[in-house]
């Protein structure tokens, strides 16, 4: 008997790891299936049939493998095999999306959602988004794998429980994984927005094929990151790692809003680079701009740099040094091969990238940082609620095998 079960938790071990394999490298031939998971081909052969048998997998064409005889067929995800739901909540906002088996959002939402509402509100709210896609695309509750949901930090990832976020007073030890699932009846699953960007990234975006890579959220307000070592989410003590934002870059720099000063988030806040720019425009740096300049946006200060203003370049210059020096802390801790930047910073500035990049590159050491590659998200904005689908994947993928 004892056997018996060791085969079957075995055979499924199996099923799950070619799955999540064809998830990342789909369209992939058995052959090259065969040699990324380290199974017989015997096995990849056994397991493949039953997905395919089961409606989970399909045959989508030939390898372009050169070896002889007949070339092999290739596999992928049959996209209507299962859906899972994203859900995502950032300041003043609640994103909604929809995906099919292969990770394409086939539906997504966006509403406004004040920061200052309850639990109820929020379970609420995402319910009535959730019946609305189901309704419209005509998919059967029972096909939905679960729902992830993408927050804020501080987090109880294993419990689910919101633990003190600070731009939402009034969700403070809100027990929203169980709530939602007695609202939804769906298995649901939760984690930090960063963790599950890192984690989009490494199914669906720029970070795919990478053992461990990092992702770097850079927002007008609030700076944070999330490890993947192994496809897993690195998520430290007390699920408190990837908290960039509070590393100091400056120690004569302003006070955080954590009470700490010199932080990456206070010295590259919107707020502060305009202060900056400001100072330096009245100070007489540039004289031919000065009217007007109380008005300046970021989106201004970023065209104003690539344009050449002197004053603007040098803000941009200072914040990429600031990046950099976080990336750079980045590196000797976790030595990732790849660091992702996303959030509104990047998506607004080629230029700031670029810079970032070409400090973290010249760094002497470790001797490595050359080869550590660093690029913005592939996946936008809509990441966030992708991860929070991914991690759906992550979780509750052992419910689309069949048996």
């Amino acid at each position: 008997m004892k056997d018996g079960i060791n085969s079957k938790v075995m055979k499924s071990q199996n099923s799950l790891l070619v799955l999540k394999t064809i998830m990342r490298k789909a369209p992939i031939s058995r052959s090259e299936l065969t040699r990324q998971v380290g199974l017989t081909q015997a096995s990849v052969i056994n397991v493949t049939n039953l997905l395919l048998e089961a409606g989970v997998l399909i045959e989508v064409g030939q390898s372009s493998e050169k070896k002889q005889g007949r070339r092999s067929l290739v596999l992928d995800i049959k996209e209507d095999a299962f859906y899972n739901i994203g859900v995502e909540l950032s300041v003043g906002k609640l994103e909604c999306g929809i995906a099919n088996a292969r990770g394409t959002l086939i539906g997504f939402e966006e509403q406004y959602f004040p920061s200052n509402s309850g639990a109820e509100e929020l379970v609420e709210q995402i319910g009535l988004m959730v019946r609305k896609f189901l309704t419209g695309l005509q998919i059967d509750k029972e096909s939905v794998l679960g729902l992830g949901l993408a927050v804020p930090g501080p987090l109880d990832v294993e419990n689910g429980v919101m633990v003190a976020p600070p731009n939402f007073p009034n969700l403070k030890n809100a027990p929203l994984q169980k709530m939602l699932e007695e609202k939804l009846g769906f298995r649901v699953c939760i984690d930090k927005e960063t963790n599950l960007a890192a984690l989009a990234e490494s199914f669906y975006g720029a970070s795919v094929g990478y053992k461990t890579s990092f992702f770097l959220s850079l927002f007008h307000l609030g700076i944070s990151g999330g490890l993947i070592s192994e496809n897993n989410i690195f998520h430290g003590f007390r699920d408190g790692a990837g908290e960039i934002g509070h590393i100091s870059v400056e120690t004569a720099g302003r006070k955080c809003s954590c009470g700490n000063y010199g932080c990456l988030e206070a010295m590259i806040a919107d707020d502060y680079i305009l202060e900056c720019v400001c100072h330096d425009y009245k100070i007489g740096l540039e004289t031919e701009c000065v009217e007007g300049i109380e008005s300046l946006t970021l989106e201004e200060v970023f065209r104003r740099s690539r344009e050449g203003d002197p004053v603007c370049e040098k803000a941009v210059k200072q914040t990429a040094a600031y990046i950099a020096m976080a990336v750079g802390n980045i590196i000797n801790i976790f030595s990732p091969e790849m660091i992702v930047l996303g959030g509104d910073l990047p998506e607004m500035s080629d230029q700031l990238v670029e810079m970032v990049a070409e400090r973290v590159h010249r760094r002497p050491y470790p001797s490595h940082c050359g080869e550590v590659k660093l690029v913005r998200s592939s996946l936008g904005p809509q990441v966030y609620v992708k991860g929070a689908a991914a991690l759906v994947l992550e979780k509750f993928l052992v419910y689309a095998l069949p048996g």
